[in-house]
């Protein structure tokens, strides 16, 4: 149960997490099973163009910013496709070949972002770190947080949240 409850869910990072990669993250899980949880932090730019990664991107692709989707593997390029015409999260992918018909612009409601890194955990690691309050799973839709700039994608989510998560538990540096 707790695997379909996180599959395809966006976390927000608590404010506990201060200092670390992690501080003020939002992310999507891609996948999480018995063998960890994969996902990708969707509010933080390399302020890199595509372009200066791979000079021979799709020419519609090579302004792209390119985000950093987590702390693992951050010398990997990843691509997420968004089907942006549906509403279901499962409407979103990793693509491993950018020459595919299907995402150089065949289709006007696929949307593809670069990503260097992805975020990972080992085995029941995640629902740990859920229970003890560092991360908060929220009903957010990922595909219309894509539409928030990426600036505003941490307080777009905890805005969602309908509650103000310091008042969960104890914040180091933070004011009770």
């Amino acid at each position: 149960m707790t695997e379909q409850a996180i599959t395809h869910s966006v976390l927000l990072a608590a404010p506990k997490l201060l200092g670390g990669f992690f501080e003020e993250s939002v992310i999507f899980i891609l996948e999480n099973n018995a063998d960890g949880s994969f996902g990708f932090v969707l509010n933080r730019s390399t302020k890199t163009q595509l372009s200066d990664l791979m000079p021979d991107a799709p020419e519609h692709l090579q302004a792209a910013t390119v985000l950093l989707g987590g702390p693992v593997q951050i010398d990997h390029l990843f691509f997420l496709a968004l089907q942006t015409d549906q509403r279901a999260s499962a409407a979103i992918r990793v693509v491993q070949d950018l020459s595919a018909a299907n995402c150089l612009g065949a289709n006007p409601n696929l949307q593809v972002l670069p990503v260097l890194g992805y975020a990972g955990w080992a085995p029941e690691q995640l629902e740990g770190e859920i229970q003890g309050d560092d991360w908060l799973v929220t009903n957010v839709d990922p595909i219309t947080l894509l539409q928030v700039p990426l600036s505003e994608r941490y307080a777009f989510v905890r805005a969602q949240l309908g509650f103000d998560p310091t008042l969960l538990g104890q914040s180091p540096g933070r004011p009770q």
